[in-house]
């Protein structure tokens, strides 16, 4: 039976196991910038306005850190599902009341959900940093005086509200890729990449199935990429020459995103997301139980 503080105590162990590459996985690129900067130039154009200048570096600043730490978590998804029995501290988890299916998913949520949250909260600390020196290396402090702050702290208030909600949807939609890369791994061992890629070579190419494969794969992939271009149109139509520049732009808001969103669940690339992240997720249990 599930049980919500042993779920917790399990979440706390990924996190400290996992916190020292989580933190310098996602701080060694802001990190680099804040020591370049100071001998180094900003070349933008003179006449971009400012708050532009301002939001931008804000914003991209957190989104590059979530792309390293969604990048991190696929990168390291094979070693997840054997880790515990390299350092054999499966055993130790198997005397425990705990379930496997309860190991499994608190993995899956520290690595695809709150690690990439957590980026993103720091991406914004670390962007409201870098913002005022970009500022003051490009223009000195007659840009910093030139700057709406109410404008960009809205702006980043309004991004870090959907990015959160598009990190939720992402990380259902990337559940059956992570999943099987863990399965895989746990059954195959070193032979889970090529094995895979060998299996979606076949599918995706094979007659008279390869076509509609293919389609499928192309579908799955436009879901996964609206997510992103939903949050990059919203949060592009926070500038004001965007706004000016691209009515459409204007026009999509939050609640687009948000209805584009949940209308993706209804399609049968979803439906067959989350059966193979079921069936993934149940052989990695399987396996696990046998201890392997």
């Amino acid at each position: 039976m599930f049980n919500a503080t042993r779920f917790k105590t399990l979440m706390l162990r990924e996190w400290l196991q996992n916190r020292w590459t989580w933190l310098i996985a996602v701080s060694a690129l802001p990190a680099l910038v804040l020591l370049v900067l100071p001998f180094g130039n900003v070349a933008l154009p003179q006449k971009m306005p400012p708050t532009f200048v301002a939001t931008a570096v804000l914003l991209i600043t957190a989104v590059a850190l979530v792309w390293v730490a969604w990048a991190t978590t696929l990168f390291t998804a094979t070693s997840l599902a054997r880790r515990d029995v390299q350092d054999r501290s499966i055993e130790f988890w198997m005397s425990l009341p705990s379930t496997h299916t309860e190991h499994v998913g608190s993995q899956y949520l520290m690595h695809a959900l709150l690690f990439p949250v957590g980026a993103l909260v720091l991406g914004l600390g670390l962007g409201a940093v870098m913002s005022p020196l970009v500022l003051f290396k490009w223009q000195g402090m007659a840009a910093l005086g030139a700057v709406e702050w109410t404008h960009v702290g809205v702006a980043a208030m309004q991004f870090m509200a959907l990015a959160g909600a598009s990190l939720v949807f992402t990380a259902l939609w990337l559940s059956p890729v992570v999943m099987v890369l863990m399965a895989a791994s746990a059954w195959v061992k070193r032979l889970a990449l090529p094995l895979i890629a060998v299996v979606m070579a076949f599918l995706a190419y094979v007659p008279p199935i390869g076509p509609d494969v293919r389609a499928f794969l192309r579908g799955y992939g436009d879901c996964i990429n609206q997510l992103s271009e939903g949050v990059a149109r919203v949060m592009a139509s926070s500038f004001p020459n965007m706004r000016q520049a691209d009515a459409q732009m204007a026009n999509f808001g939050s609640a687009d995103f948000l209805g584009q969103a949940f209308s993706n669940f209804a399609t049968p690339q979803f439906a067959v997301a989350m059966a193979v992240a079921g069936v993934a997720t149940y052989l990695l249990v399987l396996r696990r139980r046998q201890g392997g």
